[in-house]
This record gives C-alpha cells, structure tokens and sequence, in this order.
C-alpha cells in the first residue's frame, strides 16, 4: 500500500510525521531545496538498505541532518573559523557543510565520523525540527540513479511503499540540491555543485581570510 500524502500545513499531519518517525518509521518531507526522506537513527539501516540499496555501496560518507537552527551545530560537529563563516551567511539556506562529529556526539552507537549539516530555509518544517531534538537524518528522496524529487506526487512514485507517509509542501522552491562543502579540508572544497553557485562560496572564504589577516 503507497504511503497517504498529507499538506504539510494541514492540521496534525506534522503531529503524524513526528510519532510515524519516533515509531521507527520513514518520513518523506518537504524541504526548500528537494525533497527528502526522513529518519531516525534507530532506522538509518532501513534507509540505507530499502531505499538507496546500499547493501551493496560503502556507508554513508557523512551523515546528513537538518538541524533547526545552527544553534545545534555545536551539539554535533567540532565546527572552525571556515564553518562558522559559511553558516553566518548561508544559514538558513541551500548549502550543507561537512565536519568531524563532535566529542560528544549524540548519535555515537552509530559509528559515525563525520556529519553534513544543514539549516534549510523552510518555516513549515520548523515545528517538526523543534519537535525531534533539533535535528533529523535526511537523505535525499530518490532511489539510487533516480533524479530528486521535487514534488510529493514524484515522491509517492518513488518512494510511496517504502515509507510510512509523505508530505505535500507543493513543488520544492528551488528544485535543486544543495550546494554541499567539505570544510575538514584546509582550504574548504566543495564536493557537490547546488543552488548556490561555487563563485559566492569562494567569495565568502576569501572575505574570511581577509578580516583574519591571511
């Protein structure tokens, strides 16, 4: 049976999506930039196997998690002077930055060494955010070699008997994935081109290293 699409504005459909997902169960949701499939940790091997079929590919290369506010990077990722300066002026918004975990990471029976964090700018999704500890695994809503979905209907086509229930924001604002950074390297480099275009990334380390005297 295919997952039931409910708007993300409707009275009690975020409600569902939190207890579906503290249940054990995947959420696809909206999001500014695609859509994506929302898990908890204790189902992170349910997304990885079903979804992506990767019981034939490597582990996650980061663990991507959209954080409610960059309040919680700290909880997270040992941040640095690079991370901090891409997430004043990018935050919320469309670019996702890769770290080491933090010391005390929460989600450590993971085995996990590094994360790829995001704020998105989208306020609908705010209240489910805030409702799961401030942060939630997300990867994207795509089976592997399949395009991004930016519509629920692409979402229920994909996806709709793996997962427990979808969220209609109607179609993504941007309709493109986010612009991704790894800022463990010295100097950052990014991995994966998105919606926001390389040259305002550099533009931005550039004006860091100026004000540090570099």
């Amino acid at each position: 049976m295919s997952a039931p699409v409910l708007p993300v504005q409707q009275a009690g459909a975020l409600e569902r999506a939190v207890a579906a997902l503290q249940a054990g169960h995947l959420v696809v949701i909206p999001t500014d930039t695609v859509y994506g499939i929302a898990a908890r940790p204790q189902t992170l091997d349910r997304l990885e196997a079903q979804v992506y079929g990767s019981r034939e590919r490597a582990p996650w290369p980061a663990l991507p998690l959209l954080l409610h506010s960059a309040r919680y990077m700290p909880l997270l990722a040992r941040s640095n002077a690079a991370a901090e300066l891409l997430a004043h002026h990018f935050w919320p918004g469309a670019v996702t930055l890769i770290l080491p975990t933090a010391p005390d990471f929460p989600l450590g029976s993971l085995d996990i060494t590094t994360v790829a964090l995001r704020v998105p700018h989208y306020p609908p999704l705010h209240p489910l955010l805030a409702a799961l500890e401030g942060y939630v695994i997300v990867g994207r809503a795509a089976r592997s070699g399949y395009p991004s979905c930016i519509t629920a209907q692409e979402a229920q086509e994909q996806l709709g008997e793996d997962v427990a229930l979808i969220l209609d924001g109607g179609p993504s604002p941007l309709g493109v994935t986010s612009t991704i950074v790894d800022c463990i390297e010295v100097p950052p480099r990014i991995v994966q081109r998105g919606v926001i275009p390389d040259q305002k990334i550099l533009d931005v380390l550039r004006l860091g290293d100026r004000e540090s005297g570099v």
